[in-house]
């Protein structure tokens, strides 16, 4: 059978952690112009993106093109992943639709968009670059 998730909230997958970065949010953007923030605080260890106020975190309720639980950003160490909630008008990273329930991981500055002709973007920001090897 099929599992949805529409009862309540999508649950964070069991590999998920909390996230340490302080400073992480979404920010709304068309072309180079922010819209709004959403911040994403230290420490929950999912944050769904929908239309659906009160389940999910990061509410887009003025893109009609999303999902009610289009999308979930999960840590997991330092890095964080997107998962796709088996949305209606898919998912994207950088122009590149995600495939559903698989988790993609997130670079700062990485565009997401909830379909493929989206109102705007949410751009990741405030998470660090990874640490550079050690010179040998």
């Amino acid at each position: 059978p099929t599992r949805t998730y529409m009862a309540g909230k999508f649950p964070a997958p069991s590999w998920a952690t909390e996230t340490p970065h302080a400073g992480l949010a979404l920010e709304v953007r068309r072309g180079e112009r922010t819209l709004r923030r959403h911040e994403l605080p230290p420490g929950p260890r999912c944050f769904v993106v929908g239309r659906q106020p009160g389940v999910a975190d990061v509410v887009v309720g003025d893109d009609e093109a999303a999902s009610r639980q289009h999308c979930a950003i999960v840590p997991r160490g330092e890095r964080l992943y997107l998962i796709d909630l088996k949305s209606t008008r898919g998912t994207f990273v950088d122009g590149k639709r995600i495939r559903p329930n698989e988790p993609t991981q997130l670079g700062g500055g990485a565009s997401i968009t909830l379909s493929d002709a989206p109102p705007y973007a949410l751009v990741l920001v405030g998470l660090p670059a990874p640490a550079a090897p050690a010179a040998p």
